[in-house]
């Protein structure tokens, strides 16, 4: 390959690549997610992944989307005389159009003979191609997608001579979107998707952008398509506002499937949709279509109700789990996770159905993913629920997490395993061997590498516990490593002297604060601090003497280490006030999700007193006087529990 010929490609590499995707790709390790199978005898192998495949089978089957699949019917034997006859011609002055055709053949040879496309003999054909595609017709331009598929599969979209073909089909697509149609744009798109260089396309990101700032001119099947496209990207458009528009305004038009392709795309693009009338419509017809719905469509649609709801719609959701309780056992395991975690975002909380989640999935639990199992032993300590089931089902969890035969599985899922076990803390349930397990150095260096402060939370949560509740001796982490964790993992506890925009929460500590402070006798006797620094929000703390009188705590924590635990600094009686703010509560009761369970439990082996500040109780309380009455009650109640 020449330097011109070096140059030209690295541009093209550079231009579609994030600086951090050639680091990791030049590392060797990449490989294309959806390769292309090319041998001639089998259905080209474009969808590797279920969700993906079944969303462009439903544009397929409505007529949206064009076939991508090689007609082997079509596919001829390309003998060895044609193949050194073609590669002697001198392609600088052969026809273009010859050249088209010739590039099929030359994959169908190479596919038989087991010849990759990076192979030097190629250079020469591969550039005068990539000169040529400008003189090809639109649907000669078609048909070099489908040629290149008949080439044996590389190892990467960037293999020599593959990134050049498809990057000047990419450029050619590029400067023909002014002269074609909607229609014609998405069907070149879902060429490129076939191709799995989506991502990288310039042109496929114009169109997707194009098309969604021209809401008022598309068919319900540009839009299913734009979506469809946008989740493959996992990358939303410039403004993915007009779409949901759109979605809601005609919502009626789009069947069950379609609005799951629809959800596809907002949530793989990490956008939540915001209008709540619409989220309301979706779980409508789910209710509607419960007894029949797909479960893929189904999970893609619970989805994006988890991702877009923050606070309770009316009684919706849970109406929605009311139905749904009976369809569990005819549901996949990866469809019961998204179930059980639908209600986790708003706090909604239907014990039936997840009892009979946990019933499902302890008939299959030897075929669950731990990054599953982790997701459902977060629900379940969000909930603080132990599901009613004939065999318990953490305990099967925790038999399954030691199984000889997922060490492979946690090897290459470490995160999900150690999240697991931190999980588990939620419902005071301790498995000392797997906590061992996860702060050994070997584990940790396996699953996060060397620089400590790449851990995530649940280290420092499963450190926390092991210093906590277990006996046994236990490889924990340095009080460097820990001080480190805590400051990258906590917020800042609000302090009234510091000018900040703050959230519901930080303005009823604030509030809180004040009122004691007023009570008690001033600034010196309530204060702020993290006694438990793996829980992001600090603490009110403040003291009572054995007759109840409030005790100075200023300057106590001071110049004590952050983010280490701390015992009750002497034998009075320390107060810790838990501030539950407003989605903290789970819906249409009066109890407090799991974090803020297990943290009363985490206080009170510490030495103190602790109580939950609920937020639907104190936000309706009007005066100070009603505000201070019920703090002085839950104080009380604290001593009282504790003693």
């Amino acid at each position: 390959m020449n330097i011109m010929r070096t140059l030209s490609v690295t541009r093209k590499i550079k231009s579609r690549f994030s600086i951090k995707e050639l680091n990791f790709m030049n590392t060797g390790n990449y490989k294309a997610i959806r390769t292309i199978q090319s041998t001639p005898k089998l259905y080209l192998k474009i969808f590797l992944e279920t969700e993906n495949k079944y969303a462009y089978n439903i544009m397929e089957n409505n007529g949206y989307a064009r076939k991508i699949d090689i007609d082997e019917d079509n596919l001829q034997y390309v003998p060895k005389e044609y193949f050194s006859n073609i590669m002697s011609k001198n392609f600088s002055t052969e026809d273009p159009h010859n050249i088209f055709n010739i590039f099929a053949n030359l994959g169908v040879y190479c596919t038989e003979n087991n010849l990759c496309i990076s192979n030097e003999q190629f250079d020469n054909f591969i550039d005068n191609l990539t000169d040529n595609i400008k003189f090809a017709s639109d649907d000669e331009l078609r048909s070099l997608f489908f040629s290149l598929t008949k080439w044996p599969q590389t190892n990467s979209i960037r293999t020599r001579n593959f990134i050049e073909v498809w990057a000047a089909l990419d450029d050619e697509c590029f400067k023909r979107i002014h002269k074609w149609s909607y229609d014609e744009m998405l069907s070149f798109v879902s060429l490129f998707y076939m191709l799995n260089v989506i991502k990288y396309s310039d042109f496929c990101t114009k169109v997707l952008n194009k098309i969604a700032t021209k809401c008022k001119n598309l068919k319900k099947s540009h839009v299913v398509q734009c979506l469809f496209f946008t989740g493959t990207i996992r990358r939303s458009p410039i403004d993915m506002h007009f779409l949901e528009v759109y979605v809601e305004n005609h919502f009626t038009e789009f069947s069950t499937d379609e609005l799951a392709v629809l959800a596809m795309g907002f949530f793989k693009s990490s956008t939540p949709i915001r209008s709540m009338t619409l989220i309301s419509k979706i779980i409508d017809r789910i209710i509607e279509n419960s007894k029949n719905i797909h479960e893929i469509s189904l999970a893609a649609l619970l989805k994006i109700i988890r991702y877009s709801i923050k606070i309770p719609i009316d009684n919706k959701l849970f109406d929605m789990l009311e139905h749904l309780q009976h369809e569990c056992d005819r549901m996949s395991i990866m469809c019961n996770v998204q179930l059980a975690l639908v209600g986790t975002s708003s706090l909604t909380l239907h014990e039936n159905c997840l009892n009979q989640i946990a019933k499902r999935v302890i008939k299959s639990i030897s075929e669950t993913r731990i990054k599953d199992l982790e997701r459902l032993v977060l629900t379940y300590g969000t909930f603080n629920y132990i599901p009613e089931t004939e065999e318990n089902f953490f305990g099967k969890v925790i038999e399954e997490l030691r199984k000889p035969e997922r060490n492979e599985e946690i090897m290459k899922y470490g995160r999900s395993f150690s999240a697991c076990v931190a999980f588990l803390g939620l419902l005071q349930i301790f498995p000392v061997d797997l906590i061992k397990r996860v702060l050994s150095r070997e584990f940790l260096n396996n699953t996060y590498g060397g620089n400590f402060y790449s851990y995530g939370r649940e280290i420092l949560t499963i450190h926390d516990i092991a210093k906590l509740f277990i006996e046994d001796e236990v490889s924990v982490l340095t009080d460097k490593q820990v001080i480190a964790l805590a400051k990258k993992y906590t917020d800042y506890v609000p302090c009234e002297t510091y000018q900040k925009q703050y959230n519901i929460t930080e303005r009823m500590f604030l509030d809180i604060k004040r009122v004691l402070q007023e009570d008690r006798g001033g600034k010196d006797y309530v204060t702020g601090f993290h006694v438990i620094p793996h829980h992001q929000r600090g603490d009110l703390i403040l003291c009572n003497n054995s007759e109840g009188a409030p005790v100075s705590v200023k300057d106590v924590f001071y110049g004590k280490q952050f983010g280490l635990l701390h015992k009750a600094p002497s034998p009075n009686h320390w107060i810790v006030l838990i501030v539950a703010g407003r989605n903290s509560m789970i819906q249409n009761s009066n109890r407090a999700s799991g974090p803020f369970n297990i943290k009363i439990k985490e206080l009170n082996t510490l030495g103190y007193y602790a109580n939950i500040v609920k937020w639907n109780t104190y936000s309706n309380l009007k005066t100070d006087k009603e505000k201070i009455i019920y703090l002085n009650n839950l104080i009380e109640e604290a001593l009282k529990s504790k003693l």
